[in-house]
């Protein structure tokens, strides 16, 4: 038998192979589909306590802002707005919210389904009720995540402090343009994650130093330059410095 016709018997045999190995492989994996898939639901989230907290205020701002538009006839942004959390968020949180309580996790993924129709409908009474029976969830899932020790430790709330600021800056920037909004949804996401911020180290005096709550001041002149429609780069630049304090040496 000649060197080529060995060559080509031989290739064939690992094409051969190749393909029901494939489709072994291939028929395993999904007869073992939710097997599969149950583990990957039970990794361990990656979220830190502060980004967590931070998600759930975000989402709360989200929500804050579709009660304003819809109270302002914009039944596009105010949809837009209640979308947001499912469109951005769940996903990045839902490992820890499993974790934390998967009965929870159902109820919540269902009611922000629901609210989202409720915003369509511009039933303003229903849609804050709605809001209201969220934010409970939001709350229930922090309280069973986050330890009341943590979340009254001052560490934690400038950490979670420093999340919001961070994320209102950039989509303040993203917003405006030569001193005027191109983005009015990315423009109210900032107006809103900026008050999430300020709303957190109100309720949090208790437990901040003097000096922190210097903070607090200092949240509330950007939220007005924001309001004012200051250039970005001076929002930004504030918030750095404030981070640089808040972070120590990473952002200085």
């Amino acid at each position: 038998m000649s060197l080529k016709v060995v060559s080509i018997i031989f290739a064939i045999s690992i094409i051969y192979f190749t393909i029901i190995f494939s489709s072994s492989s291939s028929s395993s994996s999904y007869s073992n589909n939710n097997f599969l898939f149950s583990v990957e639901a039970q990794q361990p989230s990656t979220i830190s306590d502060h980004e967590f907290h931070g998600y759930l205020e975000q989402m709360i701002g989200h929500l804050d802002a579709s009660i304003l538009n819809v109270q302002n006839n914009n039944s596009i942004l105010a949809v837009a707005h209640a979308l947001h959390p499912i469109e951005e968020i769940v996903d990045v949180i839902n490992s820890r919210l499993v974790q934390t309580n998967e009965t929870l996790t159902k109820d919540f993924s269902g009611k922000l389904n629901k609210y989202v129709q409720t915003v369509r409908s511009d039933n303003l009474n229903k849609i804050i009720i709605e809001k209201r029976e969220l934010e409970k969830l939001l709350k229930n899932a922090l309280d069973q995540s986050i330890s009341l020790e943590k979340r009254t430790n001052r560490d934690h709330i400038l950490n979670v402090t420093a999340d919001l600021i961070t994320i209102a800056s950039e989509e303040y920037t993203e917003s405006m343009s030569q001193g005027k909004i191109i983005n009015l949804l990315e423009y109210q996401d900032g107006q809103q994650f900026f008050n999430r911020a300020i709303n957190l180290l109100d309720k949090s005096q208790a437990y901040l130093s003097e000096n922190d709550k210097n903070y607090f001041t200092g949240l509330n002149k950007l939220k007005k330059g924001l309001d004012s429609k200051i250039d970005p780069s001076e929002i930004d630049m504030n918030v750095k410095d404030m981070l640089c304090e808040i972070k120590k040496g990473f952002y200085c």
